[in-house]
């Protein structure tokens, strides 16, 4: 073959010689590409087991810090019975595979091998969601379904489903008292009234405080007015609340409130009843709005024993009261249909008030910027602004801004050991009169005698009865109005029957009092008048009416009525002292001066004839 030939046609030799490197390129093309391919397929199927095996419970516990969560979780419902694993409840529906889950996810593993990672508590968060999913609670059936929760049965939809007429109501009701307010004030003087009753303070203080300022405008105005009235200004704030209330407000992990048998005290997903206390009693007065009673408790069914049969001669001194012959009981549901307010036995049970102050803020806010609006106190706008930036926008627990509210029966043992549930009656006196009722109280709780030193304590303390439950009647005594006990409270717990107790007893202990008295001044007397005593006898005398005219004291500025049967026994006591003392007065003193006046007055006599 010739050169051409060889070549091939015209234009194509130079092309036809590099055929063999075109076959290596797609090769190496072919190899790479496989290769890649292999590399995907691999790294396919090693995110896909990172992400399987991530997701799985036991990953979250390989964290030595998360080992509290994840045992709790393994006792807690949702974990134990049902095998929800933590990636459906904290990751929202599809958000788990978002670039943003993952970064998030990375972020806290780079965390954790740093070391800075466990510092403080982990700030999971589920979404509202989540729960709501239709593998979940979507179907809505919880809404309706009746939970015990401690004493209280819960229902969701109560608080889930408020509707309008809920709402129009109240604010037809607020609507009615503006008007008529108003028109009592006057509308340039309305403003100040209403900024007063929406003041985020406690609910006593913003009653004194409108009725403060009503008087100083020379205007009396029905306290009952202006205490639903300042409440229902505040009703709108828990209203909103509820309006964005999540899952989580209720439900989270809990370190502060243990629970028994649950992994490490604590249960994963349980109700906190702080976040309740907080929301149903912050600037709320005692048994009104949301802080009443019967909105969540039910009567207990049982009687209770308030307390047992008085000795025999107790009852006598008593004029043989009723109330001591027999063990007596307590039904809750006569309690209620007599209307005796809760108060009157159970002031102790809601101790705390979560006002948010501005050194609160300052835990997490440390910039002037942040309080270019501060004033203290809040109104309800500014609450109602707050809560809607920290709550749903930045996922604020109630602790986390609010101080904790206790809502408790504290146990019988404990308040009638030492009168603890009478403190919350004295709180708003002791603040100006430290220890104004110091007597009362010893005399309540049968202490403070010089010779009984310790008795039982006042009758009604089986029941926990406070002051509120006798001091019911606002009186005016020395120009100042005191809540003054009456004969209607007696009767509005035992029945007619006791209308007379009251001023019986009242009877019997003045008549106690003035022959006591009446024996220590005669004792008194007489020891004065006592010449030939030492001065050891005379010692030893004054000591012990020393001694009986401080329980004399006692029975007068504590009111002896506040614990009859111990004031009695001080008083027979007291009488036992002064007989005491009286039989150390040498009885030889007066009579010999009586003789020697007798000689002295008397008529000779002749003397008789000598036999």
């Amino acid at each position: 073959m010739n050169d051409e030939a060889e070549r091939g046609p015209e234009g194509q030799g130079d092309t036809a010689t590099p055929r063999p490197k075109s076959r290596g390129s797609r090769r190496w093309l072919v190899r790479i590409g496989a290769g890649f391919g292999l590399f995907v397929l691999v790294s396919g199927l090693l995110l896909a087991f990172a992400e399987h095996h991530t997701a799985q419970p036991g990953f979250c516990a390989s964290c030595h810090i998360m080992e509290p969560y994840y045992a709790s979780w393994e006792k807690d419902i949702h974990g134990g019975q049902l095998g929800i694993a933590c990636v459906d409840c904290h990751y929202a529906p599809g958000e788990r595979s978002t670039v943003s889950a993952k970064l998030r996810g990375l972020s806290q593993l780079t965390s954790y091998f740093s070391g800075r990672y466990g510092a403080t508590r982990p700030r999971a968060h589920v979404a509202q969601e989540s729960c709501l999913t239709s593998n979940c609670h979507g179907d809505g059936q919880f809404m309706d379904k009746e939970l015990q929760v401690g004493t209280v049965r819960f229902r969701h939809s109560r608080h889930l489903e408020r509707t309008d007429e809920d709402n129009t109501k109240y604010l037809a009701r607020l609507a009615v008292l503006k008007e008529e307010l108003g028109a009592t004030v006057g509308t340039e003087r309305f403003p100040v009234l209403e900024e007063t009753a929406r003041q985020s303070r406690p609910y006593e203080d913003r009653i004194q405080s409108l009725t403060l300022l009503s008087r100083q405008w020379g205007i009396e105005i029905d306290p009952v007015v202006l205490a639903e009235y300042t409440e229902l200004e505040h009703r709108g704030v828990r209203i909103a609340q509820l309006q964005s209330i999540q899952c989580t407000d209720c439900h989270g992990y809990n370190t502060k409130e243990t629970v028994a048998g649950a992994a490490h005290g604590q249960e994963h997903f349980r109700v906190q009843q702080s976040s309740c206390f907080t929301c149903h009693f912050n600037n709320q007065g005692f048994n009104v709005g949301t802080a009443e009673c019967m909105k969540c408790h039910t009567p207990p069914r049982t009687e209770i024993a308030i307390h047992e049969q008085l000795d025999e001669s107790l009852r006598e001194k008593l004029g043989g009261s009723k109330l001591g012959q027999e063990q007596v009981k307590m039904d809750h549901s006569d309690i209620i249909a007599r209307k005796i307010d809760c108060r009157s036995c159970h002031a102790d049970v809601i101790l705390g008030d979560s006002i948010v102050s501005r050194r609160d803020c300052e835990r997490c806010h440390d910039q002037a910027t942040f309080y270019a609006d501060w004033k203290s106190p809040l109104s309800t706008t500014e609450v109602t602004r707050y809560h809607e930036l920290h709550v749903p926008q930045q996922r604020a627990k109630c602790l986390d801004c609010h101080t904790q509210i206790r809502h408790k029966l504290e146990p019988d043992g404990g308040a009638l050991g030492n009168g603890g549930f009478l403190l919350s009656s004295m709180t708003e006196c002791a603040h100006c009169h430290p220890n104004h009722h110091e007597d009362q109280v010893k005399l309540l709780l049968g202490r403070g005698g010089e010779s009984v030193p310790k008795s039982d304590p006042n009758v009604m303390f089986g029941a926990r009865t406070n002051c509120y439950g006798c001091h019911t009647e606002h009186q005016a005594v020395n120009g100042q109005q005191v809540l003054a006990a009456t004969v209607s409270a007696c009767v509005a717990c035992h029945g007619e029957e006791y209308v007379q107790t009251f001023e019986q007893w009242k009877e019997i202990l003045e008549t106690t009092l003035k022959d006591t008295e009446d024996a220590f001044a005669n004792v008194n007397s007489a020891l004065d008048a006592a010449k030939t005593m030492t001065a050891e006898q005379r010692a030893e005398a004054l000591k012990l009416l020393g001694s009986a005219e401080r329980d004399l004291d006692l029975i007068r500025r504590g009111k002896g009525v506040h614990n009859i049967t111990y004031a009695l026994q001080i008083l027979d006591a007291v009488t036992s002292r002064c007989s005491e003392v009286e039989q150390m007065i040498p009885a030889a003193a007066p009579i010999a001066e009586e003789g020697v006046e007798a000689q002295e007055n008397a008529v000779p006599q002749p003397e008789p004839d000598s036999p």
